[in-house]
């Protein structure tokens, strides 16, 4: 095992398609791209020479794509609760759980599950990553495409909404890790179907054209559009951290298995 620490990118000469950026896979081009300057810096260091090798310099202008599988893991992924009482009494009763598993629909593959009864009429359940190795300080749109598993089809009453449409997708980022804060987040993911200065809302779990009970989990995809898409500026170090989650206003059970997510950052002009 080769390990190249450049902004967390790291290099199994045993396996060279596979290239991890920030714990994800990098885009064939950029992995072209490291694998040229790579060979030209080892080259310039067996001749002894000094080179002048910027190995962001090709990259600046380019889409930055991250694809999250979870079948060897978290890959640097974080569940995380919020919009209800953490020092209740009981916290059973809101059922949270959390973690990479097996997905109900093939138990060869793994997805990442959150769960959680949404006693406090507005749980909001999230998974988390922090991205680095971007341009300091610089602005960037991301967009991401969700494939999840739910067990929620159309035309769905509950208690306080649907089991279906009242539980919406948002994708979001901050520039600190965001987590709860007492009752809410520390950042403003905005309250159920709006969104809010750090997150936006892409939809909701429903199945389309599944009635309500479905009774098994079935795979639903959410992408961002040109509507709904973040920007944002990356910190001073070139981080910035992102999440996914479900925002309740279904006063209920509610589990998602994110099976694959792709987020495409490109860089604003």
């Amino acid at each position: 095992m080769i390990t190249f620490d450049y902004n967390n990118i790291h290099f199994d000469k045993e396996s060279p398609s596979q290239l991890l950026y920030s714990n994800a896979q990098l885009s064939p081009s950029l992995y072209e791209i490291f694998m040229k300057k790579t060979l030209i810096a080892l080259y310039c260091l067996g001749l002894l020479q000094g080179c002048n090798l910027d190995l962001n310099s090709d990259s600046s202008d380019q889409n930055l794509s991250f694809n999250y599988d979870f079948e060897s893991g978290a890959q640097g992924w974080i569940a995380g609760f919020s919009d209800y009482p953490s020092d209740y009494d009981d916290l059973s009763i809101y059922e949270l759980a959390s973690g990479v598993m097996t997905l109900p629909a093939d138990t060869s593959k793994h997805g990442f599950y959150l769960a959680g009864h949404n006693r406090s009429d507005d749980l909001f359940m999230f998974i988390k990553t922090k991205v680095t190795g971007l341009q300091a300080s610089s602005r960037y749109i991301a967009s991401v495409k969700i494939d999840l598993l739910s067990d929620k089809g159309e035309d769905c009453f509950g208690i306080g909404g649907s089991p279906g449409s009242s539980v919406y997708i948002k994708f979001g980022f901050a520039d600190v890790e965001p987590k709860q804060a007492e009752y809410y987040m520390n950042i403003d993911k905005g309250n159920q179907l709006a969104g809010g200065t750090n997150a936006n809302t892409l939809g909701d779990i429903v199945v389309k054209g599944e009635e309500c009970e479905i009774g098994r989990f079935l795979p639903k995809v959410i992408a961002s559009t040109s509507e709904n898409h973040l920007e944002l500026t990356s910190n001073a170090d070139g981080s910035i951290w992102l999440f996914v989650g479900s925002d309740s206003g279904f006063e209920g059970l509610t589990q998602l298995y994110y099976d694959n997510i792709t987020i495409t950052l490109t860089p604003a002009s």
